[in-house]
């Protein structure tokens, strides 16, 4: 279709228009007419929806007269090409035209999985460009998981917005996250209201891609692990919570890693490596240094099939230079 001749010659007389409208009101009318007739005919035409879209910033800001006159333009239905959807799926990034788009025919799209709307709306997001386009982002994410497939909308949505946020669970350098405080600060704000929102079971399978300095980090990821213990990449993230034994929040976020169900046995196996290394890491602390919460995770690993564990005592603290002989506890006693 793309290679049809009117279709060709439609993007050339785009491209014409252009070069004579360096300002707002100075397209040729004929070729702007030609395009209403266009849309009127064969608007929900691919090949004339990526035409059309393909120059549709341009349109919104040298032909306004125009654009107003034809809302069709900035329409976007997931079941019927148009040149809005083209422009989110392939066009350049635009804050003006973006937030020009209905607010709810765009959340719409991000549920549907209309091709580049999360990627876009992410983008928009951790640029704050335009500002506050979804408005409270609490209500936004609920308008998003509204569609069929509430889950997976949702989790398409943040996963797009850690990738904004130099994305992926990290171990060792974790902490050293080269992202500026403003984009950290609108990430948070996100991840936190995905939280709050009631989101149906699945939605924060990516949340823990969220590369946030560790102190904000892990207690997000164990609520969201909670909430959705099937964490992609749950290996990473196990990985990345056990270079923390005196955290709570390291070993119930590794405790529920622990209770999904896990895709692949290498999935569960290298979850099972990374939080065994945690309780043995807790185990070695003394007493009073020790998480309650390490008898959590033993219990979980046992559960989860390392029975070697299920019997599994440790020192109640660390004997004292030239101490002979230590008391015995269960772990977290």
């Amino acid at each position: 279709m793309e290679s049809h001749p009117a279709v060709r010659a439609l993007d050339c007389l785009l491209d014409y228009a252009a070069g004579q409208a360096p300002s707002d009101g100075k397209m040729p009318g004929d070729v702007l007419r030609l395009v209403a007739d266009v849309l009127a005919a064969r608007g929900g035409d691919e090949a004339v929806a990526a035409v059309i879209g393909a120059h549709l910033p341009l349109l919104h800001r040298r032909a306004t007269a125009f654009t107003t006159a034809h809302p069709e333009l900035y329409a976007i239905d997931p079941q019927r090409p148009s040149p809005a959807a083209a422009w989110l799926d392939r066009g350049k990034p635009d804050p003006l035209l973006l937030a020009a788009l209905d607010r709810g025919q765009l959340l719409a799209a991000v549920g549907a999985n209309v091709h580049g709307a999360a990627s876009r709306v992410a983008f928009a997001i951790q640029l704050e460009e335009p500002p506050d386009l979804l408005g409270d982002p609490v209500t936004a994410l609920r308008e998003v998981a509204a569609g069929p497939d509430a889950a997976a909308a949702v989790s398409r949505l943040l996963l797009q917005l850690t990738f904004t946020v130099q994305g992926r669970p990290r171990s060792g350098d974790a902490a050293e996250v080269p992202t500026a405080q403003a984009q950290q600060d609108v990430a948070r704000a996100w991840w936190s209201a995905a939280l709050e929102a009631g989101l149906p079971p699945g939605a924060l399978a990516g949340a823990g891609y969220f590369a946030l300095a560790d102190e904000v980090w892990l207690p997000l990821a164990r609520r969201s692990a909670k909430h959705t213990p099937a964490q992609e990449e749950a290996d990473k993230v196990a990985e990345r919570a056990a270079g923390h034994p005196r955290s709570p929040d390291a070993l119930l976020l590794a405790a529920h890693l622990l209770t999904r169900p896990g895709p692949a046995p290498w999935y569960d196996a290298d979850v099972c490596r990374h939080a065994r290394a945690l309780l043995q890491a807790a185990v070695a602390l003394p007493a009073a240094e020790r998480p309650a919460e390490t008898e959590q995770l033993r219990r979980a690993l046992v559960d989860a099939g390392e029975v070697d564990l299920a019997q599994t005592t440790v020192p109640a603290d660390r004997p004292a230079p030239g101490a002979s002989g230590s008391g015995q506890a269960m772990i977290g006693g």
